[in-house]
């Protein structure tokens, strides 16, 4: 069970939980409803759809030899810990928990849930690994921007209210953004290692100044897209998350190799104080 817990990353699946209940506080703070089913389910298919993806992330990389150099936490795969085929056989069955997760979605939100569902599970193996590979092509800040942020936002909230407007195409933004934070600064961290291997990501294919920079927005321009929910009487809360903002912007731009470590830390910290805060803000005026 440690070892399953190690390589399923815990500290990165916040980047999938928490955006569809973030949604289901909006769609709550909106409506008064409650949607706690499909909430269950929406998170209970992103949590698996993301384990399973760095299940196959544990295999792939070994299998490329992208981890013969690890400056991050450490994987299974490539320390010997748990033999490949038994991490290949977690992927499949946590693929199989959410397509099964994903089956009440389906019917209740129709044909383009199939679709997005069976794109979602074919990139849990094809964001490493087959033809694709996003994350040796320089697209896995886009492919986390748009599965983490639009699909599953927009996504969640559609199957909580049948319906879409802008805030939620906000919101949706807001949260890849967030969401892209914790790629940018694991590939930053390992800009060196990837390049030796030739493991080309965006930040290898970026200068470093250029790839910190974009690191910078997906951290602050989430701040100025609050100014979409100025509905909310206090939106402006929300910018008591900048507390530990400053800290993570300091560790990317100050910080490098291993020492990036803790900014996958302060992303998680901003993440959750980002999203608690937010939360209250949609629900404040609906709970009193």
């Amino acid at each position: 069970m440690k070892n399953f817990i190690l390589a399923a990353r815990p500290k990165t699946l916040l980047a999938g939980v928490i955006p569809p209940l973030v949604a289901y506080t909006y769609f709550f703070g909106r409506t008064g409803q409650n949607q706690g089913l499909f909430l269950l389910l929406c998170v209970l298919g992103a949590l698996f759809i993301q384990i399973a993806t760095n299940f196959f992330n544990d295999v792939i990389d070994f299998e490329k030899g992208a981890d013969a150099k690890r400056v991050g936490p450490t994987r299974v795969s490539a320390s010997g810990l748990v033999d490949i085929q038994t991490v290949k056989k977690w992927a499949i069955a946590c693929v199989s928990i959410a397509a099964l997760c994903g089956l009440p979605l389906i019917i209740r939100g129709g044909w383009p849930f199939l679709v997005l569902g069976l794109i979602s599970l074919y990139l849990t193996y094809g964001y490493t690994g087959g033809k694709v590979s996003l994350a040796y092509r320089g697209l896995g800040e886009l492919f986390v921007f748009l599965f983490f942020g639009l699909f599953s936002v927009m996504g969640s909230y559609y199957l909580f209210a049948l319906h879409l407007d802008v805030q939620v195409f906000i919101l949706a933004s807001i949260f890849g953004l967030l969401a892209t934070t914790f790629i940018c600064v694991n590939n930053l961290r390992d800009r060196e290692t990837d390049r030796e291997v030739g493991k080309m990501t965006m930040a290898t294919r970026l200068s470093l100044n250029a790839y910190k920079g974009l690191t910078l927005f997906t951290i602050f321009f989430p701040y100025i897209l609050l100014h979409f929910y100025k509905d909310f009487s206090l939106i402006y809360w929300v910018f008591l998350a900048l507390i530990p903002t400053i800290k993570l912007a300091s560790i990317v731009l100050k910080k490098k190799g291993a020492e990036l470590n803790l900014g996958l830390k302060f992303s998680g910290i901003h993440l959750i104080v980002f999203s608690l805060l937010l939360s209250f803000v949609f629900m404040y005026e609906r709970l009193l």
